[in-house]
């Protein structure tokens, strides 16, 4: 079946995750390819943060290469300067006037969870209510914290589809997060809820390789379940606990989030939420840059430009979770596209 939100892969109104705020610092910017868009991340000297289109409108040189003082970036070509609001303050030419259409793009920006969330659409949209609560990974002191990002070359659905069927553990981890085949024959139960997807897995048996030597062998009640917001944040929780007492067992929880950097490649944001964060960090860079970032940039390279749908791909019991969110996001970017059509009529 074509996919008819081809020509506009991206959904707008939507909050993504920029940068993790310890990216920054006060006096500091960063440039940022999201969404297609060259984006210029800046941090002002008392700590307010901003972001602006990162191609100068006079000869198109990037912002981000020139200087970043008293909250003025200065192109590196000619001289112009910008305030973070992405407007044109000082001309160092001629007489000094600043034409109307001397500036660029600025796009909402919020500081939350320890992220940088940026929105791409109607500004007057741009509802921080609506910002996933990702408060789990809040702590005391942000020193604790320890925020992972990897850029990979893989679309930023496919990166999705990766957490929300995790039965790929059992084949690409199968010395670590692999449980031996447990979890893919325990199946997904998916459930939607509004716009958010939820994906479940239950079962009793040896759990994750890596934790097995710690148990003896003993058997574990493990549950899995993944909560997906649009366009791709992800929250991860799992529980394993002794057979037969009737408890929740020990409680985990981390977040995946990704934001399209292209159509073929992808921010990848990742924190757990648990203790011996910076150990986990370690591992988990070390896991996907191994096994899933090889195995999803392959993936791309197989797929091209081509888009998902038009390939007819097999669908498995374990992919009720993936599908959905897709379908959710299909709908969703339909619907946006739908609305401006409407506004650009009237």
């Amino acid at each position: 079946m074509k996919d008819d939100v081809s020509a506009a892969p991206y959904l707008l109104d939507c909050w993504y995750v920029a940068a993790w705020a310890s990216e920054l610092r006060p006096g500091e910017h960063r440039k940022r390819v999201l969404l297609d868009r060259p984006v210029l991340l800046m941090r002002g000297a008392k700590g307010g943060v901003a972001a602006i289109g990162n191609v100068c409108p006079h000869r198109f040189a990037s912002l981000s290469e020139g200087r970043f003082e008293d909250d003025l970036v200065e192109c590196p070509y000619h001289g112009l300067r910008f305030d973070m609001e992405g407007r044109c303050v000082h001309n160092p030419h001629g007489d000094g006037r600043i034409a109307e259409r001397a500036r660029v793009a600025d796009y909402p920006l919020v500081e939350r969870h320890g992220a940088l969330w940026i929105w791409p659409g109607d500004r007057a949209a741009a509802d921080p209510a609506r910002i996933p609560d990702l408060s789990l990974l809040e702590t005391a002191s942000p020193d604790d914290r320890a925020p992972g990002h990897l850029l990979t070359k893989a679309n930023y659905q496919l990166l999705s589809d990766n957490i929300l069927d995790l039965s790929h553990a059992d084949f690409i981890h199968p010395a670590t997060l692999g449980t031996g085949g447990e979890i893919a024959r325990a199946g997904a139960r998916a459930r939607l809820h509004g716009d958010i997807v939820t994906v479940e897995w239950a079962f009793t048996g040896k759990g994750m390789a890596m934790e097995r030597p710690l148990r003896d062998g003993a058997e574990v009640n493990s549950r899995f379940e993944v909560t997906w917001y649009p366009a791709g944040v992800m929250i991860l929780r799992n529980e394993i606990g002794p057979v037969g007492d009737g408890g929740p067992g020990a409680a985990r929880a981390g977040v995946h989030i990704m934001t399209p950097e292209t159509a073929r490649t992808t921010h990848y944001f990742f924190e757990n939420a648990d203790a011996g964060r910076r150990q986990k960090l370690a591992l988990a860079l070390d896991v996907f840059e191994r096994e899933d970032g090889v195995m999803l940039e392959e993936v791309q390279r197989n797929m091209g430009d081509r888009d998902f749908w038009d390939l007819e791909p097999l669908v498995l019991s374990n992919d009720s979770g993936a599908i959905l969110a897709r379908r959710v996001l299909q709908r969703l970017i339909r619907g946006e596209r739908a609305h401006s059509a409407d506004g650009r009529r009237v």
